[in-house]
């Protein structure tokens, strides 16, 4: 093993061998066995792990759990394989001078004060994000096609990476960094506890121990409460109020459309200040491939690296001839639905109105809140669906597969979830019957929502750890170190899948909300509601119920700015729609007639339109403050570049004038030798 301290800008690196690895590495992230693993698959795993990176290895270090059938693999790193590895992933720090900017080992004094300890500073979630970086990065190579590995069922290929081929093969459970207490302990009293409900939440702590893209999530989630208040509060006066005015619904409608514009505005500018301060506001870095990605080796034309390479026509192949036509299989399976819920509604409906009891008109209900379940039901199986289809195109980036992914979802979520709401409003034209399902839709699916992702996993996690305690699983904890029981506890604890989820349910709440908020006003309210118990729940899910998740890093929420500003174009749509077929609408129809009425909407739904877009252009995105930063950090690089050009041409030069000097001594020295020696020879003569 090897220790890096840090002396005067000199990493001084100390080498240690045998046990004192367990003593004085620090575990930061843990592999779960399965239970196919043999010990000889077990000792190449471990030798993966240890190998330098030229011999394909991943040059980490790692020890495994002793005396279990299914042992944990504890991995940590050396600080200079952690810095260096943070100069390859382009991470950014702040240096010295308060500037922040990317990380480079060669100007490590720069980002730390003498005498200081290196090992700070990198935070937790980068080391674990760095030391993930480099196990999906170990990749079979052509000499490893031929290697036999017990009880796996495929052979790997080359360029396939030893990480993902393990997980599907088994031999690996999971990989999860794990959680400091003491930072969880601080973290969750400012988040989630119930006496910070109305604060406002540390997302720089947030982001520090999660990373950049579930901090993101919070801050969305938190901008999206608060600007909440001021629809519900409208829609909470219009309920308790007695106005019957015909221009009513008109009214809120337009307020609504206005408040849509001004706070996908405000979050723009608010989610630019938030990219600046974590270092990753236009971060255009080189993006690697998946590692799920898979094809035949190849040579990059930009890195020149090997990696794996897939024909970009078969990918299109895929999309075009099977994902496309599946999809729309499953949109026409959620419409027919839709119809057998009207007909089965309008049966109930016929019955309560030839016998109204009261048990008829419970059953009238019915085929509402059963439709609501069913919507949830093929919005979860969609999503391993849609899952499945983009991970069988093959998306060579990241990026690319969250795009491609984020696309298929919300369009199977919005005609699943909205169609049969425009069916009532512009086909059946009946309100009360779109404002009742409305409200039903609402409030039925959040109550499940919370029912669903916060008391369930809370109970099942409760059952789960004391019948771990209970089954003696943990009663030897003793003769293992802290981190070994904190594993073990941690193993059993659930996979967080990502923030997909959270953000299709933000996305239906606010088609749900400003859609058609004219006729169902309160919508807003029962929203606020839900959103402010959803803050402390998903915190507290985040530091109690899953296993924490890698860091990632991000710059906005992604492809879900697009579908949030989509819905919002659309609200503005409908919600002219709705406004000219309420009854001032219809009485101004009455008066001028039908050609110049549809005159008028089209014309004023433009004119919000043009509104929106003007908005969208006369408030930059990116707010002053932030531009002067990005400008400043922009020239001190350049003047440090400068500076730096200048001291090697420096250097040079004064080693070019060096070696004239020399050469011309040298010269001077052997004229005089010769003459010396010419004089000497005359002299014997």
């Amino acid at each position: 093993m090897r220790i890096a301290t840090y002396h005067g800008g000199i990493v001084v690196i100390v080498e240690e061998m045998g046990e004192e690895i367990k003593k004085k590495m620090t575990p930061l992230v843990v592999v779960s066995m399965g239970q196919k693993v043999t010990m000889t698959t077990m000792q190449w795993f471990m030798g993966k792990l240890k190998d330098n990176e030229s011999d394909g290895g991943a040059e980490l270090l790692a020890y495994k759990e002793k005396g279990n059938p299914n042992p944990c693999v504890y991995i940590g790193a050396v600080i200079e394989r952690l810095l260096d590895g943070a100069e390859l992933m382009e991470i950014k720090k702040v240096d010295n001078e308060g500037t922040l900017r990317e990380f480079c080992v060669a100007e490590v004094d720069c980002f730390i004060e003498p005498e200081a300890d290196l090992d700070n500073l990198l935070c937790l979630s980068e080391k674990q994000k760095i030391i993930l970086h480099e196990l999906e990065n170990v990749r079979f190579q052509e000499k490893d096609k031929n290697i036999r590995l017990d009880h796996c069922n495929k052979h790997p290929y080359s360029g396939q990476s030893m990480l993902r081929y393990c997980m599907s093969e088994g031999l690996i459970k999971s990989v999860f960094p794990l959680h400091d207490d003491n930072d969880l302990k601080c973290l969750a009293h400012d988040w989630y506890k119930w006496n910070k409900t109305l604060t406002s939440q540390p997302l720089g702590d947030i982001r520090n121990y999660f990373g950049e893209t579930i901090a993101m999530y919070f801050a969305f989630l938190g901008h999206y409460t608060v600007w909440l208040i001021p629809p519900a509060i409208v829609g909470l006066l219009y309920w308790c109020t007695s106005w019957r005015n015909v221009n009513r619904h008109a009214v809120f409608a337009v307020f609504n459309v206005l408040w849509t514009i001004v706070f996908m505005k405000t979050w723009n500018r608010r989610c630019a200040s938030l990219a600046y301060s974590w270092g990753t506001l236009k971060n255009q870095n080189f993006e690697e491939t998946r590692a799920a990605y898979y094809g035949e080796m190849g040579i990059n034309k930009i890195t020149e690296r090997v990696e794996p390479v897939y024909p970009k026509k078969k990918r299109i192949l895929k999309f075009y001839a099977v994902s496309v036509p599946v999809i729309g299989l499953c949109l026409g399976f959620a419409t027919w639905v839709m119809f057998i819920y009207f007909w089965i509604e309008s049966l109930t409906i016929k019955r309560h109105a030839a016998n109204p009891t009261l048990l008829n008109k419970i059953v009238s209900y019915i085929p509402g809140i059963g439709y609501t379940c069913a919507i949830l039901i093929m919005n979860a199986i969609y999503r391993r669906l849609a899952a499945y289809l983009n991970d069988w195109e093959n998306h060579r980036l990241q990026s690319a597969y969250d795009n491609h992914l984020v696309v298929k979802l919300v369009l199977f979520d919005f005609v699943n979830n909205f169609l049969s709401l425009f069916y009532i409003a512009f086909y059946l034209r009946d309100m009360a019957t779109l404002r009742t399902t409305l409200a039903t839709f609402v409030i039925v699916q959040q109550v499940i929502g919370q029912i669903q992702e916060s008391l369930i996993p809370y109970l099942l996690s409760t059952r789960r750890t004391k019948r771990i305690i209970k089954e003696g699983k943990l009663e030897n904890c003793e003769k293992y170190s802290d981190v070994t029981t904190q594993a073990k506890i941690e193993t059993t604890m659930d996979y967080y899948e990502g923030t997909l989820d959270d953000y299709l349910e933000l996305f239906i709440q606010y088609g749900y909300v400003f859609l058609f908020s004219s006729v169902f006003p309160m919508a807003a309210f029962w929203a606020l509601l839900n959103n402010i118990t959803e803050i402390r729940s998903d915190a507290f899910k985040m530091c109690r119920i899953f296993q924490r998740p890698f860091s990632k890093s991000t710059d906005s929420i992604g492809a879900w700015q697009a579908a949030f500003e989509m819905l919002g174009i659309i609200a503005v749509m409908t919600n002219c729609a709705l406004i000219a077929m309420s009854p001032s609408g219809l009485k101004i129809l009455a008066d001028w007639g039908p050609i110049k009425y549809v005159l008028l909407f089209i014309t004023a739904e433009h004119l919000v339109l043009s509104i929106q877009v003007l908005l969208l252009y006369l408030i930059p995105n990116i707010p002053n403050r932030v531009e002067c930063e990005m400008l400043k950090t922009e020239y001190k690089s350049k003047q440090a570049l400068c500076r730096e050009f200048m001291q090697r041409n420096s250097k040079r030069t004064s080693s070019a004038l060096l070696q004239k000097a020399v050469s011309q001594f040298s010269n001077v020295i052997n004229s005089d030798n010769n003459q010396t020696l010419n004089i000497t020879i005359k002299k014997e003569n």
